[in-house]
């Protein structure tokens, strides 16, 4: 049985990593911040950017992949059934 990451698209698997790095570089800060750092350098507050980004874009690609499923599979069926007529109020 494949990895359940494995499954996913391509995108969702690129968001989730840069979800996963942006939260250990907000550890970093938060580290930083608890050794009595004053003021992090700037690349770590905006590597700190990745995991909103990461996350947005996971979020925006396995939406967009379960919508293809979804028109692949209604797809399918009405192939298999032929168009169903529609009613009119």
């Amino acid at each position: 049985m494949p990895h359940p990451l494995q499954s996913q698209p391509p995108a969702v698997r690129a968001g989730i990593w840069l979800f996963v790095l942006g939260l250990g570089f907000v550890a970093a800060d938060v580290i930083w911040w608890w050794s009595g750092g004053e003021n992090s350098p700037l690349w770590l507050n905006l590597l700190c950017l990745l995991a909103p980004l990461g996350f947005a874009v996971a979020v925006w690609s396995g939406l967009r992949a379960g919508r293809a499923e979804q028109r692949a599979a209604l797809r399918a069926l009405t192939e298999q059934t032929g168009p169903q007529p529609r009613i009119v109020d």
